[in-house]
């Protein structure tokens, strides 16, 4: 294990590593590879920690930004405008009402002028809280609360 530590010391430092090489038999002249400059350090060190760090991918990025920016411009363009809300005669929480003359009440814009706002839906039997009035839903579906308003 001893050599084994030496030995990549050896290998690990560029001084000793190169003092080693010099110091092996010189091989016959017909195989002999040319001479490297003793100051020459190899082009690739696997012992060297962050040789070629890896990159951002920065240009990746800036396009997607591009892409995005224009895909939110066409979004922004082609946006059809809000539809004004409508009429539908089915009640629901937060609807406006106008409570007709026989006491049904019967849904209503809320830019119009109207009597009050539906609160809840009353389970058969149940009683309204006591800031809401119970009145007859205009389709006779039910009992609605209907705060004044």
């Amino acid at each position: 294990m001893a050599e084994i530590n030496h030995a990549w010391q050896v290998l690990g430092d560029p001084a000793q590593r190169r003092d080693y090489d010099l110091g092996l038999s010189t091989p016959t002249p017909s195989s002999q590879p040319s001479p490297t400059p003793a100051s020459a350090e190899p082009a690739y060190n696997p012992l060297a920690r962050y040789q070629d760090p890896p990159r951002f991918p920065w240009r990746m990025l800036a396009v997607m930004g591009v892409i995005g920016t224009i895909v939110v411009m066409i979004g922004v363009a082609t946006e059809s405008p809000p539809r004004p809300p409508t009429v539908d005669n089915i009640l629901r929480p937060g609807d406006c009402v106008a409570i007709q003359p026989n006491g049904d009440a019967a849904e209503r814009l809320c830019t119009e002028p109207h009597d009050g706002v539906v609160e809840e839906f009353l389970a058969p039997g149940a009683l309204c809280p006591e800031f809401a009035e119970p009145h007859r839903d205009q389709q006779g579906l039910g009992t609605v609360c209907v705060r004044a308003g």
